[in-house]
């Protein structure tokens, strides 16, 4: 009995309190329409009162836009989109732009006095103060489209600064319905109904991810807001009241329902005729769904670009003061991202690198990637590589960016082989020395007493005692290549003993300063390569290099000694015309002229003679590259370029560590291990060449094509080149092979 008799207690002074506030609400509700009506009389005869002084006290304006927008990412034709980012998939568009049966349904559904009140439905809200106060048919609104602008508003505004939505967005308490109120009163003195009505369709939510009457028109049938008809702006309508429970994608039958109820207020003020009701109803939804992915997932022709492209947003002061107000900026600015892609381009490199190892057939998780650039500029024209950007597990799939250092999202790179050797030419006629000048490449050790001239360690030099102790020793990648030689034969070939002919000749610290000058680097710690560690001469030191820095690097031989870095954005600008400060061409000179020219002097001929003869474009004065292999083909490259084009080309292991490619299948040949061919093994030339020709065949003649100026007579002076080998004779001897080093 005790029990009852407390709940009838409980449950009485619970209905006496709901009337007291009833009471007390109404009339702190009338006083607010006094003021709203008759605002001088107010404020004359009531200035004692304290709630009326509490609501002017009310902030009576706030910043009303911009809304959040989705940022899309074009190619550098600045049409052709590559992706959207958003946290709402929203865009704006004028009142003029939506169809006249969309403006009716809404009005009719969700305000029929819009033209007439003030703000506020005086009677609305006296009928909901009733109804949740003293009804138990749950909670009412009555929420001009005014007001649930300004709800909007509010907390679109809380989420682009970081805040959590205002207690406005929902469960609002009477406090928070009159702050509501007194701000709507206050946009409709600052705005004409139209700009409200306007700015009320591009925010409210139609469906659970559509934010505005566009973005739902279009995904819903694939229309602008412009062709609604009068059953399609009805259904739209109808999503307001509950985005989830009424989207006709996921509950056509509700949906349908709530249309209807839309189309008969239409119909009872007057909006259309019975004929068109009776019409409109009958119809079916006939939905033609369109989702609109975000992000990089979506950029399915160059997910790995765009990667790099939001990385450097994320990383860039321009768009906020840290990574969240970077993100934000991008999700919700709207910004009209301009890049330097060039589309056709792009999809020559995805085909030439999945032509090479498709990535719908890798089981043995071959990678191959590959970046160009623009050496005058540094705009990166192409990146692409064999796998799906996805972060699901499967054989092909990764969000790693083969092409990039591990700080732009990418793997850091790998061992480059012999591609690195051109540091040595380029220190060896930075020294003055003449390219045909001779050197003794027949020697295969140095003894260990043998000082290294290295003026940035303490003594000037360095001593390698090797394994033994009896000194440093190597091997050549192949056969007959022991034995005197101009230096720009022994490059051409890529013969280790004669780039560690050279490089005894020369201070190692000035290698390894004119490799950080054209901005090589390791892309896992950002350090420069150490060549005072003489596999480091090879390319088979521990410091990984991506093909981004390579292709950068390469560039800058092509540019006649001129760095350009590499660069992702032509211009950034949001919806309001703001423009972001997105970096220029930076370009400083990184080499001399005429060491740049030199060096193109001698990699021309690696495509016409020396080890990357097979994979020539037709262009013998205006190609050049070079070609690279890891021991036991790990890793294998080419790096090559024109005037207009740098292209790096990987293909090796980015799961499978020191595994050889040799051994396995790549792109359904049989693995070279099992040919009966001993000299049919995998080198840069092979896979990376292949796919490094049929892209720059495709796509370089789109570029400076001009044929490369001579060097000074003083750097091609000397006795000449050693005799060419026979053809394919130097195919193969790019690989670094060090057995004091694991390369």
């Amino acid at each position: 009995m005790a029990s009852s008799n407390s709940s009838a207690d409980s449950s009485g002074s619970s209905t006496l309190g709901r009337v007291v506030a009833f009471i007390a609400t109404s009339l702190l509700a009338g006083l607010v329409v006094t003021g709203l009506v008759f605002p001088p009389a107010a404020a004359m005869g009531m200035a004692a009162n304290g709630s009326i002084g509490w609501f002017k006290d009310l902030p009576t304006d706030f910043e009303d836009g911009p809304l959040s927008e989705s940022s899309t990412v074009y190619a550098r034709d600045g049409k052709t989109v590559l992706t959207k980012f958003y946290s709402e998939n929203r865009t704006p568009v004028s009142l003029d732009e939506i169809s006249p049966n969309m403006k009716d349904a809404i009005l009719s559904i969700e305000d029929r006095d819009f033209y007439n009140h003030g703000g506020v439905s005086v009677g609305g809200i006296a009928r909901a103060i009733g109804n949740n106060l003293i009804g138990a048919g749950g909670r009412q609104g009555a929420s001009t489209i005014t007001q649930q602008y300004v709800n909007n508003l509010i907390i679109d505004q809380d989420v682009r600064a970081g805040r959590d939505p205002s207690t406005l967005g929902a469960n609002k308490g009477y406090a928070d319905k009159l702050r509501e109120v007194k701000l709507s009163m206050s946009m409709e003195q600052e705005k004409s109904k139209d700009e409200i009505l306007e700015g009320y369709l591009n925010i409210a939510l139609f469906g659970p991810r559509n934010y505005g009457v566009e973005a739902a028109s279009q995904f819903y049938w694939g229309i602008p807001a412009s062709d609604l008809s009068v059953a399609q702006a009805a259904t739209l309508a109808g999503l307001v009241q509950s985005p989830a429970y009424y989207d006709p994608a996921t509950n056509p039958e509700k949906s349908v329902e709530r249309r209807n109820v839309v189309l008969y207020t239409m119909l009872d003020e007057g909006k259309i005729t019975q004929k068109e009701y009776d019409e409109a109803k009958a119809e079916p939804l006939d939905l033609d769904l369109h989702p609109t992915q975000a992000g990089c997932t979506a950029a399915e022709d160059a997910p790995y670009f765009c990667d790099y492209v939001e990385n450097q947003i994320l990383a860039s002061d321009e768009f906020g003061a840290n990574p969240e107000e970077r993100l934000n900026t991008l999700e919700r600015g709207g910004l009209d991202i301009v890049t330097t892609l060039d589309m056709d381009a792009q999809k020559e490199a995805n085909k030439a690198v999945n032509e090479t190892q498709p990535r719908d057939d890798n089981e043995e998780n071959i990678g191959s990637s590959m970046v160009s650039v623009e050496p005058g500029t540094g705009n990166i024209v192409a990146m692409a590589q064999n796998t799906y950007y996805t972060a699901e597990q499967g054989a092909s799939n990764t969000t790693y960016n083969f092409n990039t250092d591990t700080w732009d999202g990418g793997t850091g790179g790998y061992q480059v082989g012999s591609t690195f050797k051109p540091m040595t030419l380029l220190g060896w006629v930075d020294a003055g020395h003449s390219v045909k000048e001779q050197v003794d490449a027949d020697k295969m050790s140095y003894p260990a007493d043998f000082p290294w001239k290295a003026s940035c360690v303490d003594g000037g030099a360095i001593f390698e005692p090797g394994n033994d102790g009896t000194g440093f020793s190597f091997e050549n990648a192949s056969r007959g290549f022991n034995r005197k030689m101009s230096a720009d034969y022994g490059m051409y070939n890529s013969v280790n003993s004669a780039t560690y002919a050279m490089a005894s000749e020369l201070d190692l610290c000035r290698i390894g300063q004119l490799a950080e000058d054209l901005g090589i680097h390791n892309g896992q710690t950002g350090e420069p390569v150490n060549t005072t560690q003489l596999s480091a001469l090879l390319g088979g030191s521990d410091d990984n290099i991506s093909p981004m820095t390579m292709a950068t690097a390469y560039a800058t031989f092509a540019n006649d000694g001129v760095r350009c870095d590499a660069r992702a954005f032509l211009s950034i600008k949001d919806s309001r015309g703001k423009e972001y400060d997105v970096p220029e061409p930076n370009c400083e000179r990184a080499i001399s002229e005429d060491d740049a020219r030199a060096v193109n002097y001698v990699l021309k001929e690696v495509l016409v003679r020396g080890s990357g003869y097979k994979i020539g474009i037709d262009l013998p004065n205006a190609s050049a590259g070079k070609t690279g292999t890891t021991d036991n083909s790990t890793q294998t490259w080419v790096v090559g370029y024109t005037k207009g084009l740098s292209t790096a080309s990987w293909v090796g292991n980015y799961l499978e560590g020191s595994r050889s490619l040799n051994d396995v299948s790549i792109g359904g040949d049989t693995p070279a291990s099992q040919t009966s061919d001993p000299d049919d093994w995998v080198d840069g030339s092979t896979y990376a060449g292949g796919q490094w020709q049929r892209f720059m065949q495709a796509t370089a003649r789109d570029y400076d094509t001009s044929t490369f100026p001579d060097p000074p007579s003083n750097l091609t002076a000397g006795s000449g080149s050693s005799p060419a080998p026979a053809a394919g004779a130097g195919a193969a001897a790019d690989s670094a092979v060090d057995p004091d080093t694991d390369n």
